[in-house]
């Protein structure tokens, strides 16, 4: 049973961070039988993209090392890899071609508070605004609480409204498993996000948040029942705030593009284990088509 939900925290299992000699437990971790093998890359060997990832703003996936395997796989398909610390400024995006937020929070997560705020400055908006405008690529998640607060300022400066809480939708669930099943109609097949070189016909979120945006085309329908219910984080209770139709939209923004999802799971390979149970959550189930929709997500923010 997957009950995900997101990301839960619980002392269980180990998952070393990429960028510190600590180790945090947490009941999930990276599969190491996952595939990052691309067998028909985009790009020639470290010849593809600038891939530049926020790794200033306290962020979970990063810091738990949790992204590895998106990284691994990206890499397999010719794209350079960057991180950019601290605060965002012209030089942590003048060389990018891609920019990537995942998990950002207002503090460290070690650093327990309970008012979570924003996480990036106005400033910081500002400079990344003016860089998708003009013609950077940006792929952004939200998230359950409380990482939906800490990015919800940088997705209303491009126009995107996220749910403060957890997202259930019971119409397209997968109950047993605590997840939200787009499949057909669900899936927009007018984006190559969905229609690209790789099939794409069936993937599930985890919960997450639910987004809004106009202009912005709804890969990822959610129904008109869907709901928004609050969710507790190392005690404190978020939400419910707002509701969404969507947890992945993608379009334009002046002369740059922008793909916001509403729950970053998708994009991991992960194992939850437990005494009773081991299920895969992301890329590595293959019930779902998610190394396929990562790889086109990609291939579509780059202009390939």
């Amino acid at each position: 049973m997957k009950c995900v939900f997101g990301l839960v925290l619980a002392a269980t299992l180990a998952s070393t961070a990429c960028h510190a000699d600590t180790e945090v437990q947490f009941p999930m971790r990276n599969d190491p039988n996952f595939s990052t093998k691309v067998e028909k890359p985009s790009f020639e060997t470290e010849s593809g993209p600038l891939i530049v990832i926020d790794e200033g703003h306290n962020n979970f996936f990063i810091t738990t090392g949790l992204i590895q395997p998106l990284l691994e796989l990206l890499k397999s398909d010719g794209y350079r890899i960057d991180f950019s610390g601290g605060q965002l400024d012209p030089a942590a995006l003048d060389q990018a071609d891609i920019f990537l937020v995942i998990t950002p929070m207002s503090s460290a997560y070690t650093d327990f508070e309970e008012n979570y705020t924003e996480a990036y400055s106005s400033e910081e908006l500002a400079v990344l605004e003016g860089w998708v405008r003009e013609g950077g690529s940006l792929i952004v998640f939200s998230e359950h609480f409380p990482f939906d607060i800490a990015v919800s300022g940088l997705l209303e400066t491009f126009g995107i409204s996220t749910s403060i809480g957890v997202t259930i939708d019971h119409d397209f669930s997968n109950e047993s498993a605590g997840e939200i099943v787009f499949e057909g109609e669900r899936l927009d097949k007018r984006h190559p996000i969905v229609a690209g070189k790789r099939s794409v016909t069936k993937v599930a979120s985890y919960g997450g948040s639910a987004l809004s945006g106009a202009g912005y085309i709804n890969i990822m329908k959610l129904s008109d029942h869907s709901m928004n219910i609050s969710r507790n984080w190392m005690g404190v209770e978020g939400g419910p705030l707002g509701r969404g139709n969507s947890q992945g939209l993608a379009g334009f923004y002046g002369d740059g593009r922008i793909a916001a999802f509403g729950d970053s799971n998708g994009f991991a390979a992960m194992i939850f284990e437990d005494d009773i149970s081991k299920d895969f959550v992301g890329m590595n189930d293959d019930t779902y088509d998610w190394r396929n929709l990562v790889l086109n997500t990609f291939d579509w923010l780059s202009g390939s």
